[in-house]
Formats: C-alpha cells, structure tokens, sequence
C-alpha cells in the first residue's frame, strides 16, 4: 500500500470481470480472454457455442439501461429484477440486463465464473423464456440455480430490402440444478463503466436458419463445474 492508499503496482491486467458474449448476429456464444502480449493485454473472443453449459445466477439478474460505445468501455445503470426501472441515462442507452454464470470445465477456460450482458431483443426474448422456466421451477429446487445449456437459435429477420436484418434468437434449456454453495456470482458493487465488455467484434459468420446445437452431454453433475 503507498502513501495515496491505494496500490501503485502494475496491474496485472485481471482487475475486471471476465465475461462471455452472446452475438446475436451470428446465433454464437463467445468467452473474452485477456491475453498480455509483452506490449500490454489484448482481448480475443473463444467460441463456445456448441458445449455451452453453465450455472446461471438468475436470483440477482440486474435490469436497466446499457451502453456499448464503440472502443469504449460500457455504461451500465442496472437495478435488480422486480426493482423500478430507473431513468434512462441518455439516448444511446437500450434497455438490457447482466447476471453472473459460472461456465462448466468443458467451456469455461481459468476463469469459469463469469459475467454476461446484452441489449439485443433477441439475446433478451431467449434470456427471458429461459427466466420464465426458472421462476416456475425455483420453488422445487430451493437453495439451488438453473444449469442452463444453448439447445438452438432461430432466425428472426425484420426491415426489406436494405434495411433488412437477421438476428438469432437463442433457446436455452435448463438440464439440472446446482448449490451455490461457496460460489462468488453476486456482482460487486461495480462502476458504471466496466472493462469487462471491451472486447471486438467477433469474425465468425452467422449461422442460416434455425439451428440445432447438440446440448453437451446428459443432466449437469457436479463433475462439469469442478
């Protein structure tokens, strides 16, 4: 600790919370990697489409309004779910949610607890069926959250001609419940800016039609999580 109270070490550029993405654009779910290069750290998405698996924290999902500026980190003015909405910060802001998941071994790399948010209608419309599923269940299987896995996504096209677009909504399935146990998933007391978004685009084509996505083996165990 230095004089000003707080640390004046380098940073070993792991001070954010690592998270996955969801591209609506092309129906994939992609983990961000910081890697340090010798020049500094640079983010590079891993596909983990066809063996997502993970337990998904949905009693404290947050709700709100998100920015995605571009080369920029995130703004987020979130509550929790079944709170009043807060005011919209500005217009660039949509309306988006974020909640924590802790990824099974098969897909989550070193860091399996991680975050996800999103703004997009169809990563929402799948998101809140799959919610609707856990509200109806949670009563039966107290003291435990949803492990959820990516079953298929659909492809929703609006606009003609060239305004014309095609978004990928996913299908998510719960397959087992897990304990929280000792697990970190509450989200800290976090900035309205994050750096766990920063990361680019991702180059991967979309996927044409609706797609089946072989889920990842049977129910989960405690085996797919460490």
């Amino acid at each position: 600790m230095s004089i000003f109270g707080f640390s004046t070490e380098p940073s070993a550029g792991g001070n954010f919370t690592p998270n996955i993405k969801y591209d609506a654009r092309a129906g994939r779910v992609s983990r961000t990697e910081r890697i340090d290069t010798g020049n500094g750290f640079v983010s590079e998405l891993v596909d983990i489409t066809n063996n997502f698996k993970a337990i998904a924290d949905f009693e404290n999902i947050e709700v709100g309004w998100i920015d995605f500026p571009a080369g920029a980190a995130p703004q987020f003015t979130l509550v929790p779910i079944g709170s009043r909405l807060p005011d919209r910060p500005s217009d660039r802001h949509k309306h988006g949610i974020r909640f924590m998941l802790k990824l099974s071994k098969d897909c989550g790399g070193s860091k399996p607890i991680r975050e996800i948010a999103g703004t997009s209608k169809a990563f929402l419309r799948g998101v809140e069926a799959v919610y609707r599923e856990y509200e109806a269940a949670k009563a039966s299987n107290a003291g435990k959250l949803p492990v959820i896995v990516l079953e298929k996504t659909t492809a929703i096209k609006s606009g003609t001609g060239a305004q014309s677009s095609t978004n990928y909504v996913p299908t998510f399935r719960i397959v087992g419940w897990a304990p929280r146990g000792d697990l970190d998933f509450v989200p800290k007391a976090k900035a309205a800016a994050s750096n766990g978004h920063a990361a680019p685009a991702a180059a991967t084509p979309p996927w044409t039609g609706s797609t089946k996505i072989e889920p990842p083996g049977p129910p989960a165990s405690d085996d797919d999580f460490g």
